[in-house]
C-alpha cells in the first residue's frame, strides 16, 4: 500500500469524478481532478488523474498532472506530475462509489443494482 506523502492533505470536497467502460479491454478509464494542500501553505495545487482498473490486474495504466498556474501562453497548463500516492488514495476512493458501482455493473464485474424511486406525499 502507497501511503500519502507526508504533510499532503488531499481535499476530498474537491474530487471530481468521471469513468467510462472501456469495452474493447473490459477495463474502466477513470478521470479525477483533485486539490491537495501541503502543510506549511495556504495555497494548493489541483491534480489531474486518469488511471485504467482492469477486473482481474487492477490498477494497469496511469497518468497524474498538477496544473501549472505560472504557465505562460506558450506553456502547457498541465506538467508530468509522479504522485503515485494520489493515483493510489483516487483510487481506493473511487472503488466506493456508486459511479464504481454502475460501471463495473456495465462491464458484468457486479451485479448492477436497480434503484426504485418511491413516489411518496410530500406531506405526512
Amino acid at each position: 500500500m502507497v501511503e500519502l506523502a507526508p504533510g499532503s492533505v488531499i481535499l476530498w470536497d474537491t474530487l471530481t469524478l468521471s469513468a467510462e467502460p472501456l469495452r474493447g479491454r473490459c477495463d474502466i478509464l477513470v478521470v479525477a481532478r483533485v486539490k491537495v494542500q501541503t502543510s506549511g501553505r495556504k495555497d494548493f495545487d489541483e491534480y489531474r488523474i486518469n488511471f485504467e482498473l482492469n477486473r482481474h490486474h487492477g490498477l494497469v495504466s496511469h497518468d497524474t498532472e498538477v496544473l501549472s498556474p505560472a504557465a505562460g501562453a506558450d506553456e502547457p497548463l498541465w506538467r508530468y506530475s509522479g504522485r503515485r500516492d494520489l493515483v493510489v488514495a483516487v483510487k481506493n476512493r473511487f472503488l466506493t462509489t456508486q459511479l464504481y458501482s454502475h460501471v463495473a455493473g456495465q462491464l458484468g464485474w457486479t451485479p448492477e443494482r436497480h434503484v426504485d424511486l418511491v413516489r411518496a406525499p410530500l406531506d405526512p
